[in-house]
């Protein structure tokens, strides 16, 4: 049976042409937040009432999922995402959780499918699979399916924004913590996949 997101992409690959959602795809701008920005990098983020932690400290998921958000022109309370204004909505909206980690609760952890309800028609999660070939990751790539990608051996993620024209291995980046641009099929473990429609 094929995976869920295997079925998109081939339904968007299908549809692409007609609706030139390829073109539309291509045009979308993704701001370059980084996490330790000093606008919210010392922002607590997380279940509240646990250890605190900061954006700077954990916020790489969170503030890539903003830069998608933004991209798509998604508002929150009136206004263009960024990881402050998505941080605070999460922390308000049970967005985090808590998962053990060395008999320790690590509660800065995404509920992936809370962004969907910042606004259900827009917004859909679809959940976190690992890397599929690389050939079914560029095709991911030209449906323009937000695709957010585990990488620094599972110790970061970072926002892919497109091919790399150097290497038909490799993936543009908008990294929210390091200066890299570009990281190879290699180094993706797994990734987070997001549809967000055109507003």
């Amino acid at each position: 049976r094929k995976d869920h997101y295997q079925a998109v992409v081939e339904m968007k690959s299908t549809l692409a042409c007609v609706l030139l959602f390829c073109s539309i795809a291509s045009a979308i701008h993704f701001p370059l937040y980084m996490q330790c920005d000093k606008r919210w990098g010392n922002d607590t983020m997380g279940v509240p009432g646990y250890k605190d932690r900061t954006i700077c400290d954990e916020g790489c998921a969170m503030s890539s999922i903003a830069m998608a958000l933004a991209g798509y022109n998604v508002e929150i309370d009136g206004k263009i995402a960024t990881p402050a204004s998505l941080n605070t909505w999460l922390r308000a909206n049970k967005g985090y959780t808590c998962l053990q980690v060395d008999n320790e609760p690590d509660c800065n952890n995404l509920v992936l499918d809370a962004p969907n309800r910042i606004n259900l028609q827009r917004v859909r999660s679809l959940g976190e699979p690992l890397t599929p070939f690389v050939g079914t990751l560029r095709k991911l790539v030209e449906t323009g399916l937000i695709l957010i990608a585990h990488v620094h051996h599972q110790g970061h993620f970072v926002l892919i924004t497109g091919l790399d024209p150097r290497d038909n291995e490799s993936f543009m980046v908008n990294d929210p913590f390091y200066t890299t641009k570009s990281y190879h099929y290699s180094e993706i473990h797994d990734l987070l996949i997001y549809d967000i429609l055109e507003k």
